[in-house]
């Protein structure tokens, strides 16, 4: 579903990644944060969060012992400060 490498990735540390599409293009980005080896929080693009929340959704059923779990606008909030002098 993404392509970063999650086995690598370290606890408490996120990677910017890309969510794929069924040909192997790019479906939107996203950013992965490895909570621990089995739970990983998942920061999806706001303007199309509906669009990949039902793509993720349909890939789910595909794996064992996976859930998907959404946090609403009212939960949690996303500040993104970018560029060179960030």
């Amino acid at each position: 579903m993404t392509v970063v490498d999650t086995k690598a990735l370290h606890h408490g540390k996120a990677c910017l990644s890309l969510l794929m599409n069924e040909k192997g293009g790019v479906a939107d980005d996203c950013i992965i944060t490895k909570v621990k080896d089995d739970h990983f929080y998942v920061v999806l693009n706001a303007g199309n969060k509906d669009k990949d929340m039902k793509h993720m959704a349909n890939y789910m059923g595909k794996f064992k012992d996976c859930s998907l779990e959404y946090h609403s606008e009212d939960e949690r909030s996303l500040i993104a400060i970018q560029g060179p002098k960030a």
